[in-house]
């Protein structure tokens, strides 16, 4: 295997110390130009890599950003996660991308791995699993820049980028309500996680401010992914609901309803129409769910990194300070 090339090859074939090489490669202006030139020419040509982390050690600068995801399976979080590499880019910054798998203790062990990394922010979206907010503060006494996206614990100090989840939830059930569909259900999150909360709150006001009785029978509470979707329709069947509307708190949620309704009665995709916080792109081409809040994920990533740069950079500070990105509802044909 051939000998990995080092700063002190480079020195000794153009005649420098290790410092002044180190310099060169880094465009440090104690270095002329033409020293620079020779200096990466004769990098190049020994295939020369400079090792990142030791750098960061020195400098306590790594140039990356730690991302935490609670799932990747789904389009929403991978166009998020497009959007924050692309402003990252932009702003010369790399990331490293874990996944919680919406398990707290996952989650803990990402962070706590990525601030060991010196990666010099965070940008985190909550595991539906996660009660208490110790790891966050234990990076806040750390002093580590961290921005939360999509789902966040407020509080804490530290900024997030997500949506108005309770306007968004009351005007898009407000939509079914002038259709004419009145008897909505609605499954829903947990209500320790500020999206489950707040979408079940502006479902209940549109209801309501509507003048339309809330029918117990008509709530299931649960989680966010397909498991609790699947569960939570043939629960909302054995409760004795007869919806003829189904508000699910997120795409994954109505996705694990789609597939309850084709084990249980094909006939429920015509006589149940379901709305919901998010879609997938492959589901609107077959016009499911019927109704959905679409919300610019690629926007969300990027909003957050820019502002979690902006915090890195020293431009603001960490002060809970939110920022809302526009909805819209969609009625899919």
């Amino acid at each position: 295997m051939k000998k990995k090339a080092t700063l002190d090859d480079i020195a000794k074939i153009v005649n420098l110390t290790k410092v002044s090489v180190s310099k060169a490669l880094r465009d440090h202006p104690d270095i002329s130009e033409p020293t620079k030139i020779k200096v990466k020419k004769v990098a190049k040509s020994l295939g020369y890599r400079p090792n990142l982390i030791a750098r960061s050690l020195t400098s306590s600068k790594s140039k990356t950003i730690g991302v935490v995801v609670p799932k990747i399976a789904h389009n929403f979080f991978a166009h998020i996660v497009a959007g924050i590499q692309k402003s990252a880019t932009a702003e010369g910054y790399g990331i490293v991308l874990t996944v919680s798998d919406e398990n707290k203790k996952l989650e803990k062990q990402h962070i706590e791995t990525l601030v060991s990394m010196q990666v010099e922010g965070l940008l985190v979206s909550v595991s539906m699993a996660t009660q208490t907010p110790e790891v966050f503060k234990w990076v806040r006494s750390l002093q580590v820049p961290l921005v939360f996206f999509d789902r966040h614990i407020p509080g804490l100090g530290f900024n997030s980028v997500i949506i108005d989840d309770e306007k968004a939830s009351k005007n898009a059930v407000k939509e079914l309500l002038n259709r004419g569909l009145t008897n909505i259900a609605h499954i829903g999150g947990y209500d320790w996680i500020e999206i489950g909360r707040l979408r079940r709150s502006g479902y209940e006001k549109a209801l309501a401010e509507s003048g339309v009785a809330l029918r117990p029978e008509n709530v299931v509470d649960g989680g966010f992914g397909e498991d609790h979707g699947y569960n939570g329709f043939k629960k909302l069947i054995e409760q004795g609901a007869t919806p003829d509307a189904i508000f699910a708190v997120t795409f994954p949620v109505a996705l694990g309803v789609y597939k309850a309704m084709k084990e249980l009665d094909s006939s429920y995709f015509e006589s149940i129409k379901v709305l919901t916080i998010g879609a997938d792109e492959l589901f609107t081409v077959f016009s499911y769910p019927k109704f959905y809040v679409d919300q610019p994920a690629i926007q969300i990533g990027q909003q957050a990194c820019d502002l979690l740069i902006r915090e890195i950079k020293g431009i603001i500070e960490p002060s809970d300070c939110i920022e809302y990105i526009d909805t819209h509802f969609v009625e899919n044909r």
